[in-house]
């Protein structure tokens, strides 16, 4: 066995889970990971899977030539990297509220970057007339000051003009 991603791209409808998936099922593969999402009616989804060694990415492609045509995605496949990510760290939450304007994601994650902090998820919204929500799962190295990084993200929040918690993240079971 060896791992590949599939990202796919598209408008939404029903159906595109199930044509997708059902080529992985016929092919032998194990869907080990997955995420998707919608935003404004466009379906977007990113899956790590487990395949035969046999199954390669141009078999794969090829496979998923009928749903990608059928549901007018944009699909690519690719091995994942065989270097381990990231160590896990200390998981914390920073939400964002406030009114919308340009460059509020930019100026957090780039100072989360600059201290080595790595943005784990990522989901925001436009709600209303103009206000903006975020919310950031993100891993702390274990040299990091929370509290530290807590009084610079507030600071930050100010200049921005956006309210800003920042928490442990509490673990639930799946």
């Amino acid at each position: 066995m060896h791992e590949l991603t599939i990202t796919a791209i598209g408008r939404d409808r029903p159906g595109i889970v199930a044509g997708v998936t059902k080529v992985l099922f016929e092919l032998g593969c194990n869907l080990a990971d997955c995420s998707m999402t919608l935003l404004r009616g466009q379906f977007a989804m990113i899956m790590l899977l487990e395949a035969p060694d046999e199954v390669g990415t141009e078999d794969l492609n090829q496979a998923l030539r009928n749903p990608a045509t059928e549901f007018d995605l944009s699909i690519v496949v690719r091995e994942a990297s065989s270097e381990a990510g990231p160590a896990p760290q200390r998981p914390y939450v920073v939400s964002v509220y406030g009114a919308d304007h340009p460059g509020i994601v930019y100026r957090l994650t780039s100072e989360l970057a600059s201290r080595g902090i790595n943005v784990t998820d990522l989901l925001s919204r436009i709600a209303g007339e103009g206000i903006y929500m975020m919310v950031l799962d993100v891993s702390l190295p274990e040299e990091l000051d929370p509290k530290k990084l807590a009084q610079d993200l507030q600071e930050i929040s100010g200049e921005l003009g956006v309210e800003l918690t920042f928490r442990p993240e509490e673990t639930a079971e799946l």
